[in-house]
């Protein structure tokens, strides 16, 4: 399946990624070639109306001024009929040339690229005012060609293009290695939900595996003696109901999970006294606690205010009482404190219980995780509270700590903001 998803990732990246470099490159060259053919056509186009105000004298007069080198401007000048007159400077072109220049054959262009003898061109014509052309002795001129060579213009471009396609190619050789590297990366949190869900359904499927299984066998033994009364399997049914009890809980917990994790359960916060909750909550375990033999003590702001989601909250407080009562030892205690601490709400839940081996305690909130000795099925956890009691206290920006001693006991600090 993975791999599947895989290769269509590394297909779609490689396939974007190719576009915008190709993309980029044609826009690169396209964007060049306008601007050196603009700067050049805007060039024969000053030159065209230099000759236009001033005369041919001035051109012949610029180009005694400089250097051969520096001469890449020629012009040639037609007859009416198209025919050959005289190119400024003198011999600028070979005679077997001249034709290829000839403003006949590009009788509807005024500008246009020529190539002649693998040199590049460009060429402006226009008919300038006669009495330009009669100052320079040619009556008979009617046509006046500007001729530029573009020759290094047209190598850059050229360049440009090959850069442009084998860039293109290494652009996708380079995108499909990116393609490889995102599509591995994106898919690492979504393979580990998928093995945190599969572990999720397979855990759940063996919990509930279990308590359905003791039912059957006990529903069953009770199908044995039809003759026997309801005092008579009293004990049978007493313990079919404590797994359907469990298994209630379970289903109940698994729902509170699988709704976290689809952001379904919302907080709903709304400002209540913290304090007070903390001690209701102590005065409600203080019965079972007696039959234990386990003394809770309290210290608690029953005026201490605090904005959150008050069942939740109450939910947590449940989850880690009921864990220090269920894993504590007989005369053993158990210390709540709730009060204010700088910006914080800071309750302290404490007991001197069995407590956790440094092994265990960084799994501790891990779903389903029970060690054999703080946490057995005998003692009817499921190995989700915690869990729960993370989310609730992640989902209002607090914090959750838990320090434990094999045999000395847990203490268990949680901290909201105010």
């Amino acid at each position: 399946m993975f791999k599947k998803t895989k290769m269509q990732l590394v297909t779609l990246n490689t396939v974007v990624f190719s576009l915008i470099l190709c993309v980029f490159g044609v826009v690169l060259y396209v964007y060049m070639n306008h601007f050196i053919y603009t700067e050049i056509d805007s060039k024969l186009a000053s030159v065209s109306e230099e000759i236009q105000q001033e005369g041919m004298k001035h051109v012949l007069k610029e180009h005694e001024s400089k250097r051969e080198s520096e001469r890449k401007t020629v012009y040639l000048v037609w007859d009416e009929n198209g025919h050959f007159i005289k190119s400024i400077p003198e011999n600028a072109v070979f005679s077997n040339d001249i034709n290829d220049f000839s403003p006949s054959r590009f009788q509807d262009n005024k500008l246009w690229t020529q190539t002649i003898n693998k040199h590049s061109y460009r060429i402006l014509k226009f008919e300038p005012p006669s009495r330009y052309l009669e100052d320079i002795g040619m009556k008979s001129a009617h046509t006046v060609e500007i001729v530029l060579n573009i020759d290094s213009e047209v190598t850059i471009l050229q360049n440009l293009l090959m850069l442009t396609i084998g860039g293109c190619f290494a652009g996708v050789i380079i995108s499909f290695f990116i393609g490889w590297f995102l599509a591995n990366r994106s898919l690492v949190p979504i393979q580990k939900s998928w093995e945190k869900q599969t572990q999720f359904a397979a855990d759940a499927s063996h919990e509930l595996r279990t308590p359905l299984s003791v039912i059957q066998t006990h529903l069953e033994l009770l199908f044995r003696h039809p003759q026997y009364t309801i005092e008579q399997e009293s004990m049978t049914i007493y313990k079919v109901l404590q797994e359907v009890k469990r298994m209630n809980k379970l289903v109940s917990d698994l729902l509170t999970l699988a709704k976290t994790d689809s952001n379904q359960l919302l907080i709903q916060k709304k400002e209540f006294a913290i304090g007070e909750l903390v001690s209701t909550i102590i005065h409600q375990f203080e019965p079972i606690a007696e039959l234990q033999y386990i003394t809770i003590t309290e210290d608690v702001d029953k005026q201490l205010m605090y904005k959150g989601d008050k069942e939740r909250i109450h939910q947590l407080l449940v989850i880690l009482m009921d864990n220090a009562m269920k894993y504590n030892v007989k005369n053993g205690q158990i210390k709540v404190s709730c009060n204010k601490d700088g910006n914080f709400a800071t309750i302290i839940i404490e007991d001197t219980g069995i407590g956790i081996s440094s092994e265990e305690l960084p799994h501790i909130f891990d779903r389903f995780y029970r060690s054999d000795k703080s946490r057995t099925r005998s003692e009817g956890g499921t190995g989700l509270g915690l869990s729960i009691a993370k989310w609730i206290t992640d989902a209002h920006n607090g914090e959750i700590k838990i320090r434990s001693e094999w045999h000395k006991g847990t203490c268990v600090t949680i901290k909201f903001p105010i």
